[in-house]
């Protein structure tokens, strides 16, 4: 099962709500899921998921909190199951429109133009989170935190988009939308802002699991960062103790060494023998004991001296 999905079973599972709130996730379900059609025989309503409890979910709400018949079918295909909540009758859809203010009492379906939110049925703090849990519900994902910090909501409808976006920055949110081919995509790319809509929505358990995975991501990331600079500053070592080696034995074949003095004798014995050390070990190692600064000067002095040859 995906982190959207643990998500949406979360919020599916929240009971305290009052009538009014439950309208309100119906309308963010509705506005975010729901496609109305005209055939032959009338008007049709159609929502459809691959998740049976969302399906469950809006067929109760449509039935005990509108009184209006909706139908709940079952589509079998080859690599997925898909559930649809329909309303068949035009008069039906025009109560459920009416309930959920998004017409007027003397409107009709065929005058409904485009899907917005309806500020006198979403009017409290209450109200808004339902809706949103509802617009959730019908379109919204999150990406799992193990993979990317990405969350959106979809939808078709411009004027939607819009009010969604006013919605969501009241809550001190940083809305960003766009147009992906024919939809309107609103979406949240910080960890932060990630975390306040799942609070949002009252998933409490997944934004526990969502800190908690990326608190475990941020620790590997900084490990796997040390441990690339660790390796990195190992290589560099190597590197150029091995030049220095290099410029040690060519000086020794050319008879320049043994004229140097004591001090860098001494240092160039000791690379020669422990190739793989860094300064401060070998500085360790001199009598006196020299710091790395000391231990590079005549390390580096040694290296000019064979560039002259």
């Amino acid at each position: 099962m995906s982190f959207s999905s643990d998500v949406k079973n979360e919020i599916i599972n929240q009971t305290e709500m009052t009538k009014r709130q439950r309208i309100a996730r119906l309308l963010g379900m509705l506005c975010f899921g729901a496609r109305i059609s005209n055939t032959d025989e009338g008007f049709r309503l159609k929502f459809s998921t691959e998740n049976p409890k969302i399906a469950r979910t809006l067929y109760q709400l449509i039935k005990n909190d509108c009184d209006i018949k909706a139908n709940l079918r079952v589509f079998r295909g080859p690599k997925s199951i898909v559930y649809f909540v329909t309303i068949d009758d035009t008069l039906e859809i025009n109560d459920l429109f009416h309930t959920c203010g998004l017409l007027r009492r003397s409107e009709e379906i065929k005058d409904f133009g485009s899907y917005f939110i309806s500020s006198s049925f979403i009017s409290d703090s209450a109200e808004k989170k339902a809706f949103i849990r509802g617009a959730f519900l019908a379109s919204g994902s999150v990406i799992n935190p193990n993979k990317n910090c990405h969350l959106e909501f979809v939808t078709s409808h411009k004027r939607l988009c819009d009010d969604m976006s006013k919605l969501l920055s009241e809550f001190d949110l940083t809305v960003k939308t766009a147009l992906r081919k024919t939809n309107y995509v609103i979406y949240f790319k910080h960890n932060s802002d990630v975390a306040d809509i799942l609070t949002l929505l009252g998933a409490y358990d997944s934004v526990m699991e969502y800190h908690n995975i990326k608190i475990i991501k941020d620790m590997r990331n900084s490990i796997n960062r040390k441990m690339n600079c660790d390796s990195a500053n190992m290589t560099k070592t190597l590197d150029a103790a091995f030049r220095q080696a290099q410029a040690i034995e060519k000086l020794q074949k050319l008879g320049v060494l043994d004229k140097m003095s004591d001090q860098l004798r001494e240092v160039a014995r000791l690379r020669l023998e422990y190739k793989e050390f860094g300064l401060k070990e070998l500085g360790e190692m001199m009598n006196p004991p020299l710091g790395k600064s000391g231990v590079n000067h005549r390390l580096r002095k040694l290296v000019e001296e064979a560039e002259k040859y």
